[in-house]
């Protein structure tokens, strides 16, 4: 069933041309669902990872998505040139942020699974730049398609996992990927200890159904952070 979309019968087509044997399979088809689904459905970057199925496999591949950039550098002899193109692509839309929002950018790309406006703001607000200003901030991230925003009410927001890759990458290069990570743990505990405390505070009002509203979708984060 999963042939049905475009973007694994490209997935299946871009592997096949260098083993033509390629087929999804009962044993395969769920990592060819998650690598197509974790780049985004976006073809380039599906046509870089098809290419590497010959030298790792599909769950190979799916184990080592974490370092795309490096794992899309190889490949086919055209790959070369298209990865390229995928960093010039990301390259240059962070080169046309303001240095808060790139900083924003960076900083938001130690969330997984998402994360919330006020999340955000606790996390990338400064002594030079309020809660407000991160909010201008996220919204030309969400301009320059560099952030995504999910339904609901309120929204969540996501970076595309290429571009959230990209900026892990940007951090680790500067040294900065500790500190980053040190701040979305300070902040997520800061959020976690005011909702408790309007929970169940002297005078705390939110309701139980409020309560877990605003803390399961941070799980993801939580895990991340203990993790860290």
């Amino acid at each position: 069933q999963i042939e049905h979309f475009g973007a694994v019968r490209l997935f299946v087509e871009r592997a096949q041309a260098l083993q033509p044997d390629f087929a999804i399979t009962s044993s395969n088809a769920e990592a060819v669902a998650e690598i197509c689904r974790r780049l985004d459905g976006m073809p380039l970057a599906i046509e870089l990872a098809a290419a590497r199925v010959r030298l790792f496999g599909v769950n190979g591949l799916r184990e080592r998505l974490g370092e795309r950039f490096k794992l899309l550098r190889g490949g086919s002899p055209a790959a070369a040139p298209r990865h390229q193109a995928l960093l010039a692509t990301i390259d240059w839309s962070q080169q046309q942020l303001s240095e808060f929002e790139r900083a924003e950018l960076f900083q938001l790309s130690t969330c997984v699974g998402g994360f919330g406006l006020e999340f955000a703001q606790r996390m990338c607000a400064d002594e030079s730049h309020d809660a407000w200003a991160v909010v201008e901030a996220l919204s030309s991230l969400v301009d320059g398609s560099l952030v995504q925003v999910e339904p609901g009410d309120p929204p969540r927001y996501r970076l595309l996992e290429s571009t959230r890759a990209y900026a892990l990458e940007g951090l680790a290069q500067a040294g900065q990927a500790g500190a980053a990570m040190r701040r979305h743990a300070h902040a997520l505990r800061d959020y976690f200890i005011d909702t408790e405390e309007q929970r169940f505070g002297a005078n705390g009002s939110l309701t139980m159904a409020d309560y877990m509203r605003r803390l399961s979708p941070e799980l993801d984060n939580l895990r991340a952070a203990l993790d860290w």
